[in-house]
C-alpha cells in the first residue's frame, strides 16, 4: 500500500544495516580447511605428489616455506591491518579517543604481516644466543621476540581497554590467542625438537601455532567490525563508527 507524505515534509532516508556474519563465517571456514589440508593430506593420501616432499605436500604444508597456509595467513594480516586503519579514520571522523589507538595496532599488524611473510623473526636468532645458550634448543630468536611480544600486547591492550565490553573481549582475545599461538607454540616446537621428536606430536604442534594465529587475526577483525555499523542507504553503503555514550572523547571544539 503506497504512503501519502505531506510535500513539505522532509523524508529521512532509510538506513538498513548490513550483517557480515555470513562473510565471516566463509573466512573462517577457508581457514580451518587450509590447515586442516596441510596436516591431513599428506599423512592420508600415500602419492608421490603429497609424500617426502612432493610438489603438492610442499605447497600445501605449512612447515616449509611458499606454501598456501601461509599465504592465506599473511593476506589475513593485511586485511586486518588495512580493516584497524579504516576504523581508525572512522574513529577520527567521530571524535573518539581511542582513534590514535586504531592507528597503532594497524601499524602493529602490518609489521606483523611483514614478519609472517618474510620470516624475519628467525633472523633474530644471533641475538638470542648472545643472551643466552640452551643446549639443542633451535628457536633462540624467542628471547628477543619475548621483548616484542610484550610491546605488540600492550598496543593491543591500550585499545582493549578504551572500547566497550565486547570490543575490549575481542581485542584482548584476539591478542592473546595471535601471541599464545606465535610465542606458545614455538617454545612448545623447540622443546620437542630438543628432546628428538619429529612424528605427529611434532606435525601437531605447528599446525595448533598456525590455526591460534590464524584465530586470533579473526577474532581481531571481528573487534574492527563490530565497532563500525555498515548502513545500506540509497542503493549505496555507509560506514559509521560505533560511538559508546561512555566513551573517552576528543571535545567537538
Amino acid at each position: 500500500m503506497a504512503t501519502l507524505t505531506d510535500p513539505g515534509q522532509t523524508v529521512t532516508p532509510v538506513r538498513q544495516e548490513l550483517r557480515l556474519r555470513r562473510l565471516g563465517w566463509v573466512v573462517l571456514g577457508i581457514t580451518l580447511a587450509l590447515n586442516v589440508a596441510s596436516m591431513a593430506v599428506p599423512a592420508l593420501i600415500d602419492h608421490p605428489l603429497t609424500r617426502n616432499r612432493g610438489e603438492i605436500q610442499l605447497y600445501l604444508d605449512v612447515f616449509v616455506e611458499g606454501n598456501l597456509p601461509t599465504w592465506w595467513s599473511t593476506g589475513l594480516l593485511v586485511v586486518a591491518a588495512v580493516a584497524f586503519a579504516v576504523v581508525g579514520g572512522l574513529a577520527r571522523a567521530a571524535r573518539a579517543g581511542e582513534a590514535w589507538a586504531w592507528f597503532v595496532c594497524a601499524g602493529v599488524l602490518g609489521l606483523l604481516s611483514l614478519d609472517d611473510h618474510t620470516q624475519l623473526h628467525e633472523r633474530l636468532d644471533r641475538i638470542g644466543r648472545r643472551l643466552v645458550s640452551f643446549d639443542g634448543f633451535p628457536f633462540y630468536w624467542l628471547l628477543p621476540g619475548l621483548v616484542a611480544g610484550a610491546a605488540v600486547a600492550t598496543a593491543f591492550l591500550l585499545l582493549a581497554f578504551r572500547l566497550p565490553r565486547a570490543g575490549t573481549w575481542c581485542v584482548a582475545g584476539g591478542c592473546a590467542l595471535l601471541l599464545a599461538g606465535a610465542l606458545g607454540g614455538e617454545l612448545a616446537q623447540g622443546l620437542l625438537i630438543a628432546e628428538g621428536e619429529s612424528g605427529p606430536l611434532y606435525v601437531l604442534t605447528y599446525h595448533a601455532e598456525e590455526l591460534a594465529e590464524n584465530l586470533g587475526v579473526l577474532v581481531l577483525l571481528a573487534a574492527a567490525v563490530r565497532s563500525v555499523a555498515v548502513l545500506r542507504q540509497d542503493g549505496g553503503a555507509l560506514l559509521r563508527y560505533r560511538v559508546s555514550p561512555t566513551h573517552e572523547r576528543v571535545s567537538q571544539d
